[in-house]
């Protein structure tokens, strides 16, 4: 645990510079830039409305930049493998450590802008501070989890991309961008077939009851859908996720050093 703890440290050390970067850009972008626009631009009725949606838009922009991050780390480790070839840390352990750390970058990097996303309609809003907070903890799980699964689907195609170029060169790129849009289409349809349903979605829990604690709009209409998750499948696509990432780092760590 010390030794991860150490890789962390590191991974904060040599890549710090991007979460600052992209915190700067991102409080740019929420706060200065609306309050510029407002003065000359006359698109909303309120400069707050402004501010909201550039944060919202700040948001957005976030998870691709956490992307962009993630791999651009390992992209610079994969170039000065010796630093992977001399380390005493496995492989799985050193890509665990640039898969944590970008993630927790992208948990601050959320839970900053939604609260400067939901302090801009806190005026249209009707709740409590603990709905304001219950809040923005299920919207920074939910991205979270979203934004980790992704990460883990990128490692896997990266090695698949590695692999394909010492094959085929610079096209690789191509057919990997079709291989991972394949392979997400592919899973929407499995998810909604009926023999997916049948074997995955047991042990339903319903989050209807999350609802009532919820902020409600003062004049909007604001209704929430959390809907219910079913245990069987949670647990299943955990389980997935593990195999995945230690099958896309053996894969990755086989490709780079051979």
């Amino acid at each position: 645990m010390k030794s991860f703890a150490g890789l962390l440290k590191k991974e904060w050390v040599l890549y710090r510079s991007w979460f600052l970067v992209g915190i700067f850009i991102g409080l740019m972008l929420s706060w200065i830039v609306p309050y510029v626009l407002h003065q000359y631009v006359d698109l909303f009725a309120h400069e707050n409305q402004l501010a909201f949606a550039f944060t919202m838009l700040v948001l957005v922009l976030g998870g691709f930049y956490s992307v962009l991050q993630f791999l651009a780390t390992l992209r610079l480790d994969i170039k000065a493998k010796e630093s992977w070839l001399h380390s005493t840390s496995s492989i799985t352990k050193l890509i665990g450590a640039k898969l944590v750390c970008s993630l927790i970058g992208y948990v601050f990097f959320n839970t900053l802008f939604t609260s400067i996303a939901i302090y801009n309609i806190k005026d249209e809003l009707i709740a409590s501070t603990g709905q304001i907070l219950l809040t923005l903890v299920l919207v920074v799980i939910v991205l979270m989890i979203f934004q980790l699964m992704l990460f883990i689907l990128l490692l896997f195609f990266l090695a698949f991309y590695l692999q394909l170029k010492r094959v085929i060169g610079r096209f690789s790129i191509v057919l990997t961008m079709a291989a991972f849009y394949l392979t997400t289409a592919g899973w929407v349809r499995v998810t909604e077939s009926e023999l997916y349903q049948t074997i995955f979605l047991r042990g339903e829990v319903s989050l209807r009851h999350i609802e009532q604690y919820l902020p409600k709009g003062k004049e909007m209409t604001m209704e929430w859908m959390l809907g219910s998750f079913y245990v069987v499948e949670e647990v299943a696509m955990t389980l997935f996720m593990l195999l995945l990432f230690l099958a896309a780092s053996k894969w990755l760590e086989k490709v780079v050093l051979r």
